[in-house]
């Protein structure tokens, strides 16, 4: 298989066996059947805690459930019948800081997460909305390439809009992440719609 290929791999029967070893190693990235997670999401919850990424297979999982484990703290979904190139291309793309879930879902997950920030506002201190002088830092293409994250758009769809290379979409991300101190689209997206909606 091309993914054992490309990446150290290591195969577990189950998540309890599976935690100490991610603990010793360097293990950027789980793949873990929803089978083995179960009705509640304490083991998903223990995988999140140890800082690894989490790429969740299953098969036809129903949309809601994979918004909830994006969430959650998955990082991606993913049919287990998918074809093994395409597995390769979630790891990878989560691996980049990217999110793999269908397009159409992202901003469904992005509407709950919001709704749960929210939500903890509402119920805890009052906090201001992230000041919109926060993205003040960022150019003009930058900002444009921010807008377009916030809509669920990927990189070749921002490239083909800006007319730029998906290269150069990259670059304006990685910069992007490191002025406002975000770690994946998701989170950029949200900061986005909290700010400017």
């Amino acid at each position: 298989m091309q993914l054992a290929i490309e990446h150290d791999s290591l195969v577990k029967n189950n998540i309890a066996d599976a935690l100490p070893l991610i603990g010793s190693q360097s293990i950027a990235v789980a793949i873990v059947d929803v089978l083995l997670i179960g009705h509640d999401d304490t083991q998903m919850q223990q995988l999140k805690h140890t800082g690894i990424k989490l790429l969740l297979i299953g098969h036809q999982w129903c949309e809601q459930k994979q918004i909830n484990a994006l969430v959650a703290g998955a990082k991606g979904y993913c049919e287990c019948a998918a074809v093994p190139e395409m597995l390769l291309k979630a790891v990878n793309s989560i691996l980049r800081g990217d999110i793999w879930i269908q397009r159409h879902l992202v901003p469904k997950v992005i509407g709950t997460l919001i709704t749960i920030n929210n939500a903890q506002s509402n119920t805890s201190v009052k906090q201001d909305k992230p000041a919109t002088s926060l993205l003040n830092c960022l150019t003009a293409r930058e900002m444009e390439v921010a807008n377009l994250i916030s809509i669920g758009k990927s990189n070749r769809i921002i490239a083909e809009t800006l007319n730029i290379s998906e290269r150069t979409v990259k670059a304006h991300l990685t910069s992007i992440f490191q002025k406002l101190n975000v770690q994946d689209r998701l989170r950029l997206a949200i900061l986005i719609k909290e700010t400017l909606h």
